[in-house]
């Protein structure tokens, strides 16, 4: 087998605060390999996104190592870009800008730089929008925007955090299924957190269960079935069942944020 993209080797995390330190993760191993679409699953405050800063470079492990493609990650790197849940895009430019920033930062010839944010734009299917304003567009397309511009640099993994949490049910539906065309067609390797047992049914490839205070992987859960995925599937039934034993174990909301 090749060597995993991302790697956690005893990773534990810990918060100091005003009056204490908070240990956040515990013991966190796992390994994802290239083209892989793993969601991160948990509820609110179980480290999920502490995990995305990890790889993202963002935080350091207090111990245990994080590394990428074997070695120890120490700083952010293009190299794995990170997708928000609030889109943050610079409200000053239009979306081709937005989309171009991110490649004025690397060694792209600038005559080349609109030019491919305009491939992406046109990826994610708002080419025609090239020239718009951020406030004229739907949370929707803000974030195919965001998505379009972690592309366009070329990373080889993209950690989403949340994504689609802050749009209405009919737009989320809709946005999974783009990120899945997406990352048919661009092969990336994909870090998805998320607290939706159906999203993450919906996109992964393998799930990771996430728990507890402080956080633990609980489970780590191949998908066999073919994509799209129909959620009546009585295979993919029993998955979610599984997957919900594990996250309401009573013990896991002793002092936990949900």
């Amino acid at each position: 087998m090749t060597n995993p993209k991302i790697e956690f080797k005893d990773v534990n995390k810990i918060f100091s605060g005003n009056t204490k330190n908070e240990l956040i993760l515990q013991d966190i191993n796992f390994q994802i390999y290239t083209n892989e679409f793993v969601c991160i699953l948990g509820a609110s405050g179980s480290g999920k996104s502490t995990i995305l800063g990890l790889i993202a470079g963002f935080i350091k492990a207090t111990s245990g190592n994080v590394l990428f493609n074997s070695k120890d990650i120490t700083r952010p790197d293009s190299s794995r870009t990170l997708v928000f849940q609030d889109y943050a895009l610079f409200p000053w430019l239009n979306i081709l800008d937005n989309v171009a920033f991110g490649l004025t930062t690397k060694k792209h010839k600038q005559n080349n730089v609109r030019e491919k944010a305009l491939e992406y734009l046109t990826l994610v299917g708002l080419g025609n929008y090239k020239n718009h304003s951020v406030n004229q567009l739907s949370g929707g397309m803000k974030q195919r925007v965001a998505i379009a511009r972690a592309l366009a640099v070329d990373p080889e993994v993209l950690l989403l955090d949340e994504p689609f949490g802050a749009l209405d049910q009919q737009t989320r539906e809709a946005m999974q299924t783009e990120l899945s065309r997406l990352m048919t067609k661009t092969k990336k390797t994909v870090l998805f957190v998320t607290h939706s047992v159906d999203e993450a049914l919906k996109l992964a490839d393998r799930i990771l269960v996430i728990g507890g205070k402080p956080g633990k992987i609980l489970l780590d859960y191949k998908i066999d079935i073919q994509k799209p995925r129909d959620p009546s599937n009585n295979q993919l039934t029993s998955v979610r069942n599984i997957l919900l034993d594990k996250l309401f174990q009573p013990e896991l909301f002793m002092g936990a944020d949900i």
